[in-house]
């Protein structure tokens, strides 16, 4: 298994040939679009790789990533350490017109020219993670209400006030 930091991009075909694997670590500043959606850029992104072939001879790509990603509460506006753990299977194809060919329960990429900028897959990938709305459970939400002082004067004088239904009380009483 073979780490690297740097590398965007792999040669799936060659991957599953070797039925090799492969392991990236970025730090999540590195993904721009995801970086938008977060408060906070710190953190790691971990990636495995592992290339085979099916038994239709398709090149697969299985993919495991993991990452630690910091949101905003949208209750609190408070940060939440928000974990993705997520594996899927790609399917390598050299047409888009390839795409309507790939079983369901695997995902196409398209390759060009020899490469997959897996990289930008990985980006999608963790952006669909992210939850539209990101609310931490809310017996962990600290309430913070307040709706004035409580004047028990005020209230006993309300209460002595004069009520408009008072003359519905005499009726009642008759």
């Amino acid at each position: 298994m073979r780490e690297s930091q740097q590398i965007s991009s792999i040669q799936p075909f060659k991957l599953a040939n070797k039925e090799g694997e492969l392991s990236f670590k970025w730090p999540v500043s590195e993904f721009k679009r995801l970086s938008e959606m977060l408060l906070s850029e710190t953190g790691e992104v971990n990636v495995k790789l592992e290339g085979l072939y099916d038994h239709r001879k398709r090149c697969l790509i299985v993919a495991k990533i993991s990452a630690q990603l910091t949101l905003e509460c949208q209750t609190s506006f408070e940060p939440i350490d928000y974990q993705v753990d997520h594996e899927t299977t790609y399917c390598a194809v050299v047409a888009e017109s390839q795409f309507a060919e790939v079983e369901e329960e695997y995902e196409p990429v398209l390759v060009e020219e020899g490469y997959l900028d897996i990289k930008q897959v990985i980006e999608d990938e963790l952006i669909l993670a992210v939850p539209l709305v990101a609310n931490k459970p809310l017996n962990e939400i600290e309430q913070k209400m307040s709706f004035g002082e409580l004047d028990e004067a005020k209230i006993a004088a309300a209460e002595k006030a004069d009520n408009p239904f008072s003359v519905l009380e005499n009726l009642k009483k008759t």
